[in-house]
């Protein structure tokens, strides 16, 4: 009877032991597959992709501005002022012929300059040996090709003996800011591309935006690949090139 017991007694302790160790390998490997999940939950949030899309379209400027520089030299001030009014009036007619309207050339006020005498010891004395004259005609105008041929005719006023001197045009594109928008679309859809074929490629998939920055807008000459961190803005040329670039950095899924 006693022997009974005892045998009832370890079998009992027996499958309690065994019971007991069932339920901790089975809480471990919930616990480890809980784990792994989380892991796997965490890897999958850190998965992502950073891609730069960029876009150019051409711009045509519709502005210009150009200025010319009409100066007149002389021992006096009178002489000096009829020189430069005579070149003044020759620039004028110029830029009439050419078939600009008064209503679009502007005349600065004139500039004097003194050119005082030295004496023997090339210190400038109080007598002025001489003056210069200059004011200067602009033009502003949406007539960009006419500024551009009047811009390579005007050295026939040198040939006249007219003092000047010929700045060049500045020509601009007034509808930038409608261009900007309408490039980082573009240049956001070529990122997103970029993105979906290297996701493809990695067997993942494209989940939300996580970041996005665009670059600075560069407008240059057809072509050009010149980029500046501040931005470049050709003015030297009618026909021009907006280009900007955007990051976009994608979560990953799968």
């Amino acid at each position: 009877m006693e022997h009974n017991i005892r045998i009832n007694l370890l079998g009992a302790v027996a499958t309690l032991v065994l019971g007991v160790g069932a339920s901790v390998v089975a809480s471990t490997m919930l616990a480890t597959r809980a784990y792994r999940a989380r892991v796997d939950q965490i890897e999958r949030a850190d998965q992502a992709v950073t891609v730069k899309g960029y876009a150019r379209t051409p711009i045509r400027s519709d502005q210009a501005v150009w200025a010319i520089d009409v100066s007149g030299r002389g021992d006096t001030l009178p002489a000096t002022f009829a020189q430069l009014e005579e070149g003044v009036a020759r620039a004028r007619e110029f830029l009439l012929d050419a078939g600009f309207v008064d209503g679009v050339i502007a005349l600065s006020p004139i500039e004097t300059t003194e050119y005082p005498d030295y004496d023997q010891h090339g210190r400038a004395t109080l007598k002025i040996r001489g003056y210069a004259m200059k004011r200067t005609l602009t033009v502003s105008t949406p007539e960009v090709e006419r500024v551009a041929h009047a811009a390579g005719a005007v050295t026939g006023l040198l040939e006249q003996g007219v003092s000047l001197i010929s700045r060049p045009p500045e020509y601009t594109y007034s509808a930038l800011a409608d261009t900007k928008v309408d490039i980082v679309g573009r240049a956001s859809a070529d990122a997103r591309q970029r993105a979906e074929a290297i996701a493809t490629e990695a067997g993942a998939a494209l989940a939300e935006v996580r970041f996005a920055s665009q670059g600075v807008m560069q407008v240059t000459t057809p072509g050009s690949t010149s980029v500046s961190g501040y931005g470049i803005y050709d003015t030297t040329t009618i026909d021009k090139e907006a280009s900007i670039v955007v990051t976009l950095t994608f979560g990953l899924t799968g």
